[in-house]
């Protein structure tokens, strides 16, 4: 499961609900398992990780079987995973669906057509996005939000893009941002250093901290060639880089290119529940991306640790960061204004706390995990309601 579906599941469970997910083939073949009391379906004749083949009708039949057997009281779509689920079926067993919209493929358009401006390559792969894209809105996207019962966005972005660019009806779209442990993502000078004795930092060295998957379209270049500018200044500076990806390869090899093999940590793949110490370990977050972010959790757990963030003005990232208030905002794919940023605040150091207090005491209020739980569960009691007046 990827970490909200993880979190919102294990939550609506301890809460006492009961949840069942159907899900795509197990890497290793299981077809069925039990975590922290979900009940987890696996489909052998799907590909693991990909709604590509097959998923639709297997994923439909499963439900059948299942419902067959105790009846669901509502469907909980991530994404566009119920889009083969027939109108006429949600409306003859009244069982209300609820999906969860965390980007758009129109979005993944732009990203794209953003990627290969800034990198100068992959034209061919934008005309393929763009016949992707063709086929996604007009026979996924589009028929499965009209359907739903109810609509939950993570972003002020999305809720506006379900208007205008999909007609849906603005009564049955639900903001609820994504929630996060802030009681484990906070603030710890153990861990800081801990983690910094790890990787041989020193107590005064500056470390910028850049996490996601490791993709052309999260900016991670870009990062590194502000690095690189700041690196002159701050020569005892560094760059930690975690995450793993398809172009991580390319990354390593680019950090040779500038010369900053010695200054950059690659960390490779860490779990989500070890991120804190990373953000502790770090004085600035970047996330300099290109892609039109739904609500990217990176940046809400490095706020929740109370770090002064630099990132892209784009997408759903305009719900979280208020520009000069809890974070910095540049403009995509723009290096001078990156460096730009980074020096500010290392420079600055009253205002990149200012600006990490604001941060963390935004967290708590609006992105805890409580509050997505409270939310998500009145969204579907709302569904279920609705769907009894059918």
């Amino acid at each position: 499961m990827e970490i909200h579906g993880k979190l919102l599941c294990e939550g609506l469970v301890k809460m006492g609900h009961e949840v069942t997910i159907i899900s795509t083939k197990h890497p290793s073949n299981l077809d069925y398992e039990e975590k922290n009391g979900i009940s987890i379906n696996y489909l052998k004749n799907t590909v693991s990780g990909s709604k590509r083949k097959n998923w639709s009708r297997a994923g439909l039949n499963k439900f059948l079987e299942l419902n067959d057997k105790r009846p669901f009281d509502i469907i909980l779509s991530q994404q566009s995973s119920a889009y083969g689920f027939p109108r006429s079926l949600l409306k003859k067993s009244k069982i209300p669906l609820v999906t969860r919209v965390a980007g758009t493929q129109l979005d993944m358009l732009i990203s794209v057509y953003n990627q290969t401006l800034n990198h100068k390559r992959g034209f061919f792969g934008l005309f393929n996005e763009l016949l992707r894209t063709f086929y996604h809105y007009f026979l996924v996207e589009l028929p499965l939000y009209h359907k739903s019962t109810e609509l939950i966005v993570v972003s002020h972005h999305l809720a506006d893009s379900l208007k205008k660019s999909y007609f849906v009806n603005q009564k049955k779209v639900n903001l609820i941002f994504h929630g996060t442990k802030t009681e484990l993502f906070k603030p710890d000078e153990r861990s800081r250093d801990s983690l910094r004795n790890k990787y041989n930092i020193s107590t005064d060295s500056k470390v910028l901290l850049i996490a996601s998957t490791v993709s052309r379209q999260k900016g991670f270049d870009l990062a590194l060639k502000a690095f690189k500018r700041v690196f002159q200044e701050h020569p005892n500076a560094r760059l930690l880089v975690v995450g793993e990806g398809d172009y991580l390869k390319d990354l390593k090899n680019f950090a040779y290119q500038l010369g900053m093999q010695n200054s950059v940590i690659f960390t490779g793949h860490v779990a989500n529940e070890e991120m804190f110490r990373f953000y502790n370990a770090s004085d600035i977050f970047l996330f300099p991306t290109l892609r039109v972010e739904g609500f990217p959790r990176v940046l809400i757990e490095a706020m929740s640790c109370r770090k002064p963030i630099v990132v892209s003005r784009i997408g759903g990232i305009l719900s979280i960061i208020d520009d000069g208030k809890n974070g910095l905002l540049i403009t995509p794919g723009n290096t001078d204004e990156l460096i730009n940023k980074i020096t500010f605040l290392l420079e600055n150091e009253g205002f990149a706390d200012r600006l990490a207090g604001n941060a963390r005491e935004q967290a708590v209020r609006l992105f805890s995990l409580e509050k997505m739980l409270e939310e998500t569960i009145k969204v579907l009691e709302m569904a279920i309601v609705k769907a009894k007046e059918w």
